[in-house]
């Protein structure tokens, strides 16, 4: 006893823009056709079934040729009825003066049902590159009697043995590609005629985003003065880098050339006195605070940055 297994396989043609005469020749005589309509081509294979449009029956489809329906421009619900309850169905938009052809295809799959063995795909709906994919044969019937699994897969490269049902593919380099499987079960017993070619639903795989480069700013910049008017201000971007985790706070001191910045606002006595009240007042962790010479200026001065983990850091 054989039992059949109907798949519906349809291609959508490309729209054609023809003279308004090719346009109104021929075709449905269900409708008499006006200046503004478009065609729908449908036609099946291998025989002809039945076209419904908009939730009407206009008759069957083609064979050798299409079958032309003439329709007003707009969104149409177009169903082709195939055998064992099998239904195409898709909305297609017409264009006034085009033709728009849809293709069925019907086919036929004959197992005897002696078949000890019987087997579907299942794999992941998509990955992102570099993920691992996994592809397993699922039994629908169970065997009693060994099986040779062969694999045949495009893309990408099998990191497990070919001969199991199950295997790991690594999806590395394949970004903005499918990885397409195919699965081959025999056996030594029934002499092929059991045999199964199976194919899984292609897997889309996308390319990881880039991750944005963390970048450095500037919290504030200001010329060396008495405390009380540069302590807010260190007070300030202490606040900024405590609320930013494993950020840094990277201070440039420009030495100036005044008479002021050379005798009480040099270098080495505006980097202690910040670095003393940054640690000892405002209880920042040193290992969170450099301090870089840059050039000379007339005036002493301070920028201060913010830099997260992982940005280049300023340069002075």
């Amino acid at each position: 006893m054989k039992a059949h297994r109907y798949k519906l396989l349809f291609a959508v043609g490309l729209l054609l823009t023809l003279g308004l005469t090719n346009v109104l020749a021929g075709g449905d005589d269900s409708k008499k056709p006006s200046k503004n309509d478009g065609i729908l081509s449908v036609k099946t294979s291998p025989a002809a079934y039945p076209v419904r449009i908009d939730g009407q029956d206009r008759g069957p489809s083609g064979v050798g040729a299409g079958r032309e329906f003439y329709l007003a421009p707009g969104f149409h619900t177009v169903e082709v009825m195939g055998p064992d309850g099998k239904t195409w169905k898709q909305e297609i938009e017409i264009h006034r003066g085009e033709r728009h052809c849809v293709c069925v295809k019907v086919i036929q799959d004959t197992f005897s049902k002696p078949c000890p063995y019987r087997f579907h795909i299942e794999g992941p709906d998509k990955v992102t590159e570099g993920d691992p994919v996994t592809f397993v044969a699922i039994p629908d019937v169970t065997s009693p009697i060994p099986l040779r699994y062969v694999w045949h897969i495009s893309n990408g490269k099998v990191t497990s043995d070919l001969g199991k049902p199950t295997i790991t593919v690594d999806s590395t380099g394949v970004g903005n590609k499918t990885i397409d499987a195919e699965l081959d079960v025999n056996d030594d017993v029934y002499d092929g005629k059991c045999r199964q070619v199976i194919t899984a639903p292609p897997v889309p795989v996308t390319t990881p985003s880039p991750v944005p480069t963390p970048t450095s700013i500037i919290c504030d910049e200001f010329d060396a003065s008495i405390p009380d008017k540069v302590k807010p201000r260190f007070d300030n971007c202490t606040i900024q880098v405590q609320a930013a985790p494993d950020a840094q706070l990277y201070v440039i001191i420009y030495p100036g050339t005044d008479k002021l910045s050379t005798t009480r606002n040099t270098y080495d006595k505006s980097s202690k006195f910040m670095l003393d009240y940054l640690v000892k007042t405002r209880g920042l962790d040193p290992r969170r605070i450099k301090v870089v010479r840059g050039s000379t200026r007339l005036r002493t001065r301070f920028v201060i940055w913010i830099v997260p983990p992982g940005a280049p850091l300023p340069v002075p």
